[in-house]
């Protein structure tokens, strides 16, 4: 369709000289009288500054690959790049995360505790799922699903995608007695390009297939890792996955969420700071160096005599000269068969005209410190960690420093986490309870619509990751029983920070005193154990005085 003709006129008056002259090698630079500094073209910064206009796709896709590579090198031999994807797999991820589902009740018309017992039967159903110890939830059987979590959350990190696809493997239901055929085979973000190497074009980019509306319908994977010799023929060949089925069960994850409109693959985090990283650790290897030369060189020998002393005494012939040095020969051949020792320590013995100068040159290394921490700050803060998380330093933190800096750590945390649970492990979810409800291993209360009435309602589910973890445990803890008796949090939330599912924990608890009373003892509570050191809270009532609700005194 043409564009109406005012558009015409306004796109050519406004947006073509610019285009022309960012992308022209001559261009000439902005006026001085812009209004924004930012577009000028005359002042001392900026005058040589004039960066290409880049679209998501146009700046991703051509640098994707380049940047990936150089990230994956530093990762494998630079220990701060280590350090860093270790740190965000262990805070995304950790030891595993555990299932809590919350069915919608009320898009499902059914009463809450319905709810809440469907809720607890598909929370059984999927630890019998990701907890099988034959591993039937990865395709090729080697992790569990929190070791393919992991695996994922790693490639996540490193490269800002992750890529699987959800199989249903019958066979494993009927040759090897698995509860679910539901499998996942995690694939390399690498193989994941255009058939047949061939360019980008406006229906597939980067190996990803769109329908005219711009959905991602198909992804079409390599059936081997170009770097693989050994699979070699494999590698030119293509496999096209679709997205999903026709009735809407996952098949293909692309676990990615976009910098910029209509960008269609990832760049990696770490674009930003490949640069920084290689040069810090060219300038760590260097520092070392130097040391490691200083600390073997401990001394060096001079000599004060003059060269033509030098000269006479090396040089051959004359009976004077023969005789010196035979006596210079036999003298030092004396002295290190019969070496000088005062008091158990050596004395060295030079020869005339030599003397023994220790190594005094300063180390470099004095202010490597200082100037390591000033660039792994600018790394740490661009990867959303702390600086002591990064270093593993924490000689200059207190409690408050480091209260707040994993306060904001942890709000970046929160929000890759949810990102995580988005695009990549409720696909996997959707896909599982699918198979639960096909199977009637979790059946449909009487009166609410079928699993693929409603989806998004039986769906629904809160994920709890790793604990977040204390600084000071006994403030926080009472920090927690003020929020909960203020009712500004409840069990549940304080539980999920530390990776505790409540309701599991209230039964466990519940155990205990059960098993505590059978044997005849009891359990002292925190608020016993507190007023034993410190007295009753001046507001409770065991507490007497003008604050408490006890006998006034």
């Amino acid at each position: 369709m043409n564009a109406p003709a005012n558009l015409r006129v306004h796109w050519s008056a406004t947006y073509e000289p610019q285009a022309a002259a960012i992308s022209s090698s001559t261009a000439r630079p902005a006026p001085a009288s812009t209004a924004y500094t930012a577009s000028s073209g005359m002042t001392q910064e900026l005058a040589a500054f004039w960066p290409a206009m880049t679209s998501g796709d146009s700046a991703t896709l051509p640098n994707q690959r380049i940047a990936l590579d150089r990230t994956r090198h530093l990762v494998r031999n630079d220990p701060h790049a280590t350090a860093a994807i270790m740190r965000l797999v262990d805070m995304v991820v950790g030891a595993g995360w555990q299932c809590v589902p919350t069915p919608d009740a009320r898009a499902l018309g059914i009463d809450p505790k319905t709810a809440r017992e469907i809720g607890r039967v598909i929370r059984s159903e999927w630890k019998l799922f990701s907890r099988d110890p034959r591993k039937f939830a990865d395709a090729r059987r080697r992790l569990s699903l929190n070791g393919l979590l992991r695996l994922a959350a790693r490639t996540f990190a490193i490269g800002g995608e992750a890529t699987s696809a959800i199989k249903y493997d019958r066979r494993r239901v009927e040759k090897l007695g698995a509860r679910y055929a539901t499998c996942v085979a995690q694939i390399d973000p690498d193989r994941v390009c255009n058939p047949k190497n061939a360019a980008d074009s406006l229906k597939i980019r980067g190996g990803v297939e769109f329908d005219r509306d711009g959905v991602p319908v198909a992804y079409h994977v390599r059936n081997g890792h170009i770097a693989d010799w050994w699979a070699s023929v494999q590698a030119q060949t293509w496999t096209r996955i679709e997205r999903e089925t026709s009735w809407g069960r996952p098949v293909f994850i692309h676990a990615f969420e976009p910098e910029r409109e209509d960008q269609t693959r990832a760049v990696t985090p770490f674009a930003a700071l490949v640069s920084r990283l290689r040069m810090i650790g060219k300038h760590g290897d260097t520092e070392l160096a130097n040391a490691t030369a200083n600390a073997l060189l401990a001394a060096f020998v001079y000599s004060d005599l003059p060269d033509e002393e030098v000269a006479s005494r090396l040089a051959a012939g004359g009976k004077e000269s023969s005789v010196r040095a035979s006596y210079m020969t036999r003298a030092l051949d004396y002295l290190e068969k019969n070496p000088a020792v005062l008091g158990g320590v050596r004395i060295p013995i030079m020869p005339p005209g030599h003397k023994i100068s220790l190594n005094n040159a300063p180390r470099p290394t004095t202010a490597f410190h200082a100037f390591q921490s000033a660039f792994l700050q600018s790394i740490a803060a661009a990867l959303g960690l702390s600086y002591e998380q990064l270093s593993m330093d924490w000689s200059r933190t207190n409690y408050s420093s480091a209260r707040a800096a994993l306060n904001e750590v942890w709000r970046a945390i929160k929000r890759l986490q949810a990102v995580f649970a988005e695009q990549y492990v409720q696909p996997i979810y959707l896909a599982f309870l699918e198979e639960a409800f096909d199977k009637g291993y979790v059946v449909a209360p009487e009166g609410a619509p079928d699993f693929w009435g409603m989806p998004e309602a039986y769906a629904s589910v809160r994920w709890i990751g790793p604990g977040r973890g204390y600084v000071d445990p006994v403030k926080e803890a009472e920090g927690a029983a003020l929020r909960m008796e203020g009712l500004t949090s409840n069990l549940e939330t304080e539980c999920a920070d530390q990776s505790i599912d409540w309701e599991e924990n209230i039964e466990q608890i519940a155990f205990e005193n059960d098993v505590l009373k059978e044997n005849g003892l009891s359990r002292m509570s925190i608020v016993a154990a507190v007023q034993a050191n410190k007295g009753v809270k001046p507001d409770s009532e065991e507490a007497t005085g003008p604050a408490g609700a006890g006998e006034q005194t």
